[in-house]
């Protein structure tokens, strides 16, 4: 069986990335909407840009960071 290339490990690192981000932009969503309520836009604005903010920050640094590490084996 032959080992993931580098797109492989970059696809893999934004959704892991992407899957933590969401969980955390919810949380962190949740919080702030329930200490300063959710502002002009409402409750699924808000919680939307917090989600899809946090995902993307996560996904983006998780695919960068798992091309990194993977240790120079460059399968084209």
């Amino acid at each position: 069986m032959a080992e993931p290339t580098a797109w492989d490990k970059m696809k893999l690192g934004a959704l892991m990335g992407g899957t933590v981000g969401l969980g955390l932009g919810a949380v962190f969503g949740i919080v702030t909407i329930l200490r300063v309520g959710p502002g002009p836009k409402g409750y699924l604005s808000t919680m939307g840009q917090y989600m899809l903010s946090s995902a993307a920050t996560f996904g983006f640094f998780m695919s960068i960071g798992s091309v990194i590490r993977s240790d120079g084996q460059w399968n084209e």
